[in-house]
């Protein structure tokens, strides 16, 4: 069950980095709304479960799945991500001992990236992150990149 983008140059193109609970149900409801989705995690049983359209997520239905199909993709091979119009990033933000937050997945995410953005792309940061870690983001995916925050691409935080 994945998804054939190739004929389909005249819409909307997004990628979501992290297929948990909330960047799975996100990409269905981005694919459902005529976007095409590329869906990344690094598990390898999530990856195996979308494909054949079963869901491992009480959130979304294996219908959801199914209705999706055309729109949606769901790998675990970063370069399907290279050249979207735009990103959301759905990774864990886990807390540590000392009530900090650990970054790694969000700088790791970041590091993934940015050799994939190109100008005029869009990335959107839907995970819990303390003040200053969408600066830090832009930073970390400008440098990766090569491009410049804000002026060849966008990051937002929601």
């Amino acid at each position: 069950m994945t998804a054939t983008f190739s004929a389909r140059s005249d819409v909307s193109t997004v990628g979501v980095l992290g297929l948990g609970d909330t960047g799975l149900a996100l990409a269905l409801a981005l694919a459902g709304a005529g976007t095409l989705t590329t869906g990344l995690d690094i598990d390898p049983v999530k990856i195996a479960a979308l494909r054949v359209g079963e869901s491992y997520s009480l959130a979304v239905s294996t219908d959801a799945l199914e209705a999706t199909a055309d729109w949606f993709e769901a790998t675990s091979d970063p370069t399907r991500l290279a050249g979207l119009d735009s990103y959301v990033i759905c990774v864990p933000v886990p807390i540590g001992p000392d009530g900090s937050a650990d970054l790694r997945h969000v700088m790791g995410a970041a590091d993934l990236l940015g050799p994939l953005l190109r100008p005029g792309a869009a990335v959107e940061m839907r995970t819990t992150v303390p003040p200053g870690v969408i600066t830090l983001l832009a930073v970390r995916l400008g440098t990766v990149s090569g491009l410049r925050p804000g002026v060849d691409f966008r990051i937002t935080g929601a």
